[in-house]
């Protein structure tokens, strides 16, 4: 179990108050995207399972998505699944060991399988971007091979626009010829390049009207100091 009072430990419950300040800076400049569902992922029904049940059906688990371990769609998800190997979907809550979700009730937790023949693991879904859309914004953390999002299999490049200690906020452009027509978003963790999992916690997928802009220097500077302190902590944990 994570140290509850370290700001670069993965483990540690997320505090309200940063969910909060999320919630509240982002406030007034969302829009609904037609007809895509469940992208806070609040709509999981875990009724009759049990926490570290691998059997749940996606339209349970993530109504409205489908998931898939690298081209191969599975039917199935994890509630409060953690992985330490293996490619995995699943949906966390507060009873999941060590992690909580960023946001709300739930978050979704993608584990990309390590290894020979490592596996990764993806969720997407169908829908149309309404008009006057620009970008994508979502809540995210994560460790081992970055994610990957994308429309219509292009991945959209990613930039963090808020850093707090245990996740980010990251923003991407919605190119103008996807606005309008049915397309596909999908969230991807790749399997990592040597050993395993990567991790991929996701949360709060919002569209806007803003562009979004490059994030100031400092805070990529302490983003980046962030990762390195919490790869020294992994290294001295392995070694100690």
């Amino acid at each position: 179990m994570g140290d509850p009072f370290d700001p670069f430990d993965p483990l540690m419950k997320r505090p309200k108050q940063i969910i909060a300040l999320s919630v509240a800076l982002f406030a007034g400049f969302l829009i609904q995207a037609q007809s895509f569902q469940n992208l806070n992922f609040e709509s999981a029904n875990f009724a009759g399972y049990s926490p570290n049940s691998s059997d749940v059906p996606i339209s349970a688990a993530l109504p409205g998505w489908s998931g898939f371990y690298g081209s191969s769609q599975t039917s199935d998800a994890w509630y409060d699944g953690i992985s330490i190997g293996g490619a995995m979907i699943s949906v966390v809550d507060d009873n999941a060991p060590a992690f909580a979700p960023l946001q709300g009730n739930y978050s979704a937790f993608l584990f990309g399988g390590g290894g020979i023949g490592g596996l990764s693991a993806s969720i997407s879904q169908t829908g149309t971007i309404s008009a006057g859309t620009q970008s994508i914004t979502m809540d995210a953390w994560e460790y081992g091979a970055s994610p990957i999002v994308a429309i219509n299999g292009v991945a959209i490049n990613m930039m963090p626009v808020q850093t707090f200690a245990n996740y980010s906020v990251y923003g991407g452009t919605v190119p103008s010829a996807d606005v309008g027509p049915p397309v596909t978003l999908s969230f991807t963790v790749p399997a990592p390049a040597s050993g395993g999992p990567s991790m991929f916690e996701l949360d709060d997928i919002s569209f806007s009207t803003n562009v979004v802009a490059s994030p100031e220097p400092n805070m990529v500077a302490l983003s980046a100091i962030g990762g390195l302190l919490f790869g020294a902590r992994k290294w001295f944990a392995r070694r100690g």
